[in-house]
């Protein structure tokens, strides 16, 4: 048997295992083995079309066991594809050879499609924001081991005297700050491609209820139409918010209006 991970060693195999799955759905197109791999949780071959025989996992397992499962899994998806592929030939259609990204994961939707790995793909997407209609389950090895760092960082505050010893506080908080009574737009975040609907809101200045009451109106918000997840949340294109913050005065005196 393994030995098994240290929180801190979950935690570092966590993030680089986001840094993966971001950088292949940065990517411009994928092939459909390609995309068949990554949503299986394997590590694709650059700009493969054949199926390999062999493939180590997205998370660095070399091909064996679990990862022998994920391999299987891909098969599957790549049958469905060659599926559609006989479908199009009949109809006349020539079926794309690279799509992207979102593309490639739009057609598992809507052929019902789904891997534990496209969960982790959502979370990227999404920015790893908490969905509020599930529950954030944290590893219990995790939180304990998060809940001792915070132990260890207050201790090492009350040595330089910047707590009291017997504070409950977890770590020093900053002065508590009046509430203003006008909002105060947030930036756009960097290296993003959506954001979501509360950030859109702190980016704008306003309130996220009345985007979400006019997105139930007309699907839109000043324009920008949202990618919907499976969990009913709205991600909003980046590149969308900044062209509608470019436009001056026109889209400026729309916001004010909302």
């Amino acid at each position: 048997m393994k030995d098994a991970k240290s929180p801190q060693e979950r935690i570092d195999a966590a993030r680089q295992l986001y840094a993966v799955l971001k950088e292949h759905l940065h990517r411009p197109t994928w092939t459909p083995v390609e995309g068949a791999l990554i949503l299986s949780g394997i590590q694709p071959p650059a700009e493969c079309a054949e199926f390999p025989r062999t493939g180590a996992g997205l998370d660095g397992k070399p091909f064996e066991g679990e990862v022998i499962d994920r391999w299987v899994k891909a098969r599957e998806i790549m049958r469905l594809w060659e599926w559609r592929c006989q479908g199009d030939e009949e109809d006349g259609t020539i079926t794309p050879t690279q799509l992207a990204p979102h593309e490639f994961i739009a057609w598992c939707q809507d052929v019902d499609i789904e891997t534990d790995w496209m969960h982790l793909i959502f979370d990227v997407i999404s920015g790893g924001k908490a969905q509020t209609d599930q529950p954030d389950l944290i590893p219990l090895a995790v939180a304990e081991y998060a809940a001792q760092s915070a132990e260890t960082i207050r201790a090492i505050h009350v040595l330089a005297g910047q707590l009291s010893s017997d504070s409950s506080v977890s770590a020093p908080m900053p002065n508590k700050v009046e509430k203003s009574a006008s909002r105060v737009p947030m930036p756009i975040p960097a290296n993003r491609d959506h954001v979501s609907t509360e950030e859109l809101a702190a980016i704008l200045a306003i309130d996220p209820q009345s985007i979400r009451k006019r997105h139930s109106l007309d699907g839109s918000y000043l324009g920008i139409r949202p990618t919907k997840l499976p969990n009913r949340r709205l991600l909003w294109p980046v590149a969308d918010v900044r062209r509608l913050l470019g436009g001056g005065g026109r889209n400026l005196e729309k916001l004010g209006n909302e």
